[in-house]
């Protein structure tokens, strides 16, 4: 047997063992919840890990990744830790978490030159994977402070144009009178 197959029959724990892990990155209260529930109307971000792991998982185990395929899961992922503050750091660690699982399962079929290059092949589409992480962690993090800087400006508008009608004249023109 070689190590994909290996891998290909360890794939629902892998999966499992991935979710897991994902789900004790999040603060302990909220772990038990995102376990517990399987609805995805009452736990959405439990609901897209599953998803987007499994998806994840089945493709890297494929002969052939398909990139294009992959690359919709690894936004879901990804793009919930963005939008819960996660630190970078934290939120692309998930991908590499999938790495160590992998070698724990791989580990008994590497009797060969062979199983030990599929395995590095295999970490190195998991890499390729994080870089596409980090591609959507940053978009989303840059679109999620563009939407508090408009929000910013549209709560403080209405302070300016109240203020140059106190003044009777637009905020920021100079004042003649002083001269």
């Amino acid at each position: 047997m070689n190590i994909l197959e290996s891998l290909q029959e360890h794939r629902e724990a892998i999966i499992k063992e991935w979710v897991e892990t994902i789900f004790g990155t999040y603060p302990f209260d909220t772990v038990g919840f995102l376990r517990s529930q399987s609805n995805a109307f009452s736990n959405p971000v439990g609901a897209k890990t599953r998803k987007a792991a499994t998806t994840i998982v089945n493709a890297l185990l494929e002969s052939d990744m398909d990139s294009e395929a992959i690359a919709p899961a690894i936004d879901e992922l990804i793009r919930v830790r963005a939008i819960q503050k996660f630190q970078a750091d934290a939120a692309m660690s998930i991908l590499f978490f999938l790495k160590t699982i992998l070698r724990r399962h791989a580990k008994p079929s590497l009797t060969s030159t062979a199983a030990y290059q599929r395995l590095l092949e295999i970490e190195s589409n998991i890499d390729s994977m994080a870089l596409l992480g980090f591609r959507v962690y940053s978009e989303c993090r840059d679109k999620v402070q563009q939407m508090r800087v408009d929000e910013f400006k549209r709560q403080h508008s209405q302070l300016l144009r109240r203020a140059e009608r106190i003044l009777e004249k637009p905020v920021g023109e100079p004042d003649n009178e002083n001269r």
